[in-house]
Parts: structure tokens; C-alpha cells; sequence
């Protein structure tokens, strides 16, 4: 067994040089064998020692492994990975490019909610995290609850994490290396993230605006609602405004896509746990969706499974009749494009309208 042992070690320092996914499952086979033999032996410093070359290939197979190994991965062992240098940008931007456009904001949060479970120390000494005062351990969920508690969960710009390790007092405590190393998984973390919509708008209303101040011209047909005709833009925006009766029929999902600031409508008081990463967030439409989908995974489903999430979730234990009604509502909209009726004046569902109907 030592030899075989040796030779997964040797071969998994060789694979984290040359990145062969091909070797990489090479190993993690052999690996599985041996920890079989290993398990009935009860030889635990063997174990552990796979468990070790076991991650390290995992990292360089990422994309071939199932879903739930890569977040595995993410929530025990991403902190040694960057650690001993393994490019895990790479290796997650392969998984990236395999996974269809439409699924890859739900896929990417989800696994930022492993990063936030994440056990794995970086420095010694405790830390405080910003509004507490009792010190807790190290760790990366805790590194980037403290971070976090600074900046929001929003998606930032690069000089964000570079300003925590220049304003955090936590940082002090950690040596050069360990400094370096949280840089870099700041940076992974951030680079998961998928800005907000009120984030895009502003960008982009932004970029027009320096472009004009730098001298550029916009196309017509923006140029007309933006300078030369301000008034009779004003004058439409204000026949919609009164217009508040305008009404159309659509199912969630055609609506999410053609009006995107519905995403953002509550539809019920209280905030709601998410499910796949324990945030509290705003019951908005999105996030309801969010926590539905993670309870009985993507796509349409059966009458049944709906069911069993309104009786079953904790967060719909919180609502009242008239809450668990509009819910209702969008998740069979959802499931079965059962048409809503949308006012698009106020950018809102109209549920009073399908009550009185």
C-alpha cells in the first residue's frame, strides 16, 4: 500500500503542474480503490492523506465531477487549494462555459453560498467581526461575514477588496502570506457575484453620460428621448403614468424577461431565509423563485411539489392567507405559465385583479 500511496502523491504533484484532467480522474479512481482497502484496515492517517490528494485532483477535474463534489470542494477545501496554488479560477471557468447562460446567475449563487460555509482557517488569532464583539475564529465564512458587514453583499469593483485589507484592523493579525491569500479569495469571491439590476442601470446610465461629456454622439433614437425631445418624452412618460389600467397577460417567466424591475416587486412583508446559502434577504419575486427552486430544483414541476413547499418551508410558515395566496399564484405561473395580469404604467403585478376575477 505505501507504494501505491507514494505513487498517487507523486502523480498528483505531476497533475497540478501539467492540469491533464484525463490523469486527474485517473487518480481520483485509484484513490477511491485505495481508500476502500484503507477504510477496512481502519488506517485513518492513510485517509487523510488521500482525502488531500483526493481534493487536489478533484480541483483539476472540477468540471467532470458532479455538482455536489464541486461544492464540496468550495466548502471544505477551496482555502488549500489556493493555498498551494492551484489556478481555481481556471478550473471554474471550464464548469462555466459547459453550463447553459440562462442557469449560470443561479448556479454561480450557489455556489457563492458554499464559499459562505466555509470552515477552513486563514491566520491564527480570532477576529471581530464588524458589530460584534465577542471574537471568533478565523475562518473564511467568517472573514467574508466581516467583509460583508463593511461593503454589502453587492457585487463590487476591484479596489473593494484591496480597501479591506488596507481598513480592516483584522488584517494586522495576519502574516504576509495569509494577507496574499485572502486578497485572492476576496477576488474569486467577488468574481462570482452578479451585480444587482439597480447596479446595471446605474453603469450604464453612467456610461452614457461620460460618453456624451467626452464629446461622443448617441444614436438618434436616444439622443431624442435624452436631449432634443425632453418635452415630448415627458409628455408620453406622463400619458403612461395615467394610464395605470393598462393591463397585460403573461406568465412570470415571459414577464421576468421583458420586464426585468418586476424581479424586484415583494410580494410579501417579512424578510426570507434562502435555503441554499442561509441569507435573509427581501421577499421579492426573484428570491422567492430563488428559494423555491432550491427546495425542489429548476425547471416546471407537478402540483404536488408545489404543495409540499407551501406546507413545508419555514418561510412560508410566516405568511397570512393573502400572502400564501399571491405566492401561490407565482409558483403556478411559474410551473404551469398561468397568465398574470401586469400593469405596465406601475411595472407591478396586479394581484387585486385576479382576485376580483
Amino acid at each position: 500500500m505505501e507504494d501505491q500511496l507514494k505513487s498517487i502523491r507523486e502523480r498528483t504533484i505531476e497533475v497540478l503542474k501539467t492540469y491533464f484532467t484525463e490523469d486527474a480522474q485517473a487518480i481520483l479512481a485509484e484513490i477511491g480503490e485505495l481508500e476502500k482497502n484503507s477504510a477496512a484496515d481502519n488506517n485513518r492517517a492513510v485517509l487523510e492523506e488521500l482525502k488531500v490528494y483526493r481534493a487536489l485532483a478533484g480541483f483539476i477535474a472540477f468540471a467532470s465531477l458532479p455538482e455536489e463534489k464541486q461544492l464540496e470542494l468550495f466548502k471544505t477545501f477551496l482555502v488549500k487549494a489556493f493555498r498551494v496554488g492551484v489556478d481555481v479560477k481556471n478550473r471554474f471557468s471550464i464548469k462555466m462555459n459547459l453550463t447553459a447562460d440562462v442557469l449560470w446567475p443561479e448556479t454561480a449563487q450557489i455556489f457563492v453560498g458554499k464559499i459562505l460555509e466555509n470552515e477552513e482557517r486563514i491566520g491564527q488569532e480570532p477576529i471581530i467581526i464588524q458589530g460584534e464583539k465577542e471574537p471568533v475564529a478565523p475562518t473564511l465564512s467568517n472573514w467574508l461575514r466581516d467583509y460583508n458587514r463593511r461593503f454589502g453583499m453587492d457585487r463590487h469593483e476591484k479596489i473593494i477588496p484591496h480597501r479591506y485589507l488596507n481598513e480592516s484592523s483584522n488584517i494586522q493579525k495576519l502574516a504576509r502570506e495569509d494577507k496574499i491569500l485572502l486578497l485572492q479569495l476576496l477576488e474569486f469571491y467577488e468574481g462570482l457575484k452578479f451585480p444587482s439590476q439597480e447596479q446595471i442601470e446605474a453603469a450604464l446610465e453612467s456610461a452614457i453620460d461620460q460618453y456624451v461629456a467626452e464629446g461622443g454622439e448617441l444614436p438618434e433614437e436616444v439622443t431624442a428621448d435624452r436631449v432634443e425631445d425632453e418635452p415630448a418624452f415627458s409628455n408620453f412618460k406622463n400619458e403612461i403614468d395615467r394610464d395605470v389600467h393598462e393591463i397585460i397577460d403573461e406568465d412570470i417567466n415571459v414577464l421576468l424577461k421583458r420586464f426585468p424591475k418586476l424581479a424586484n416587486q415583494p410580494i410579501t412583508q417579512k424578510p426570507i431565509k434562502l435555503l441554499f446559502n442561509g441569507q435573509i434577504v427581501s421577499p421579492t419575486i426573484n428570491n422567492w423563485l430563488a428559494d423555491y427552486r432550491a427546495h425542489v430544483g429548476a425547471g416546471s414541476h407537478e402540483i404536488s411539489e408545489r404543495s409540499n413547499y407551501l406546507l413545508r418551508s419555514q418561510n412560508v410558515q410566516n405568511l397570512n392567507n393573502a400572502e400564501r395566496n399571491k405566492l401561490g399564484l407565482i409558483l403556478r405561473s411559474y410551473d404551469e405559465g398561468f397568465l398574470l395580469p401586469f400593469s405596465v404604467a406601475k411595472q407591478i403585478i396586479v394581484f387585486e385583479k385576479i382576485q376580483k376575477e
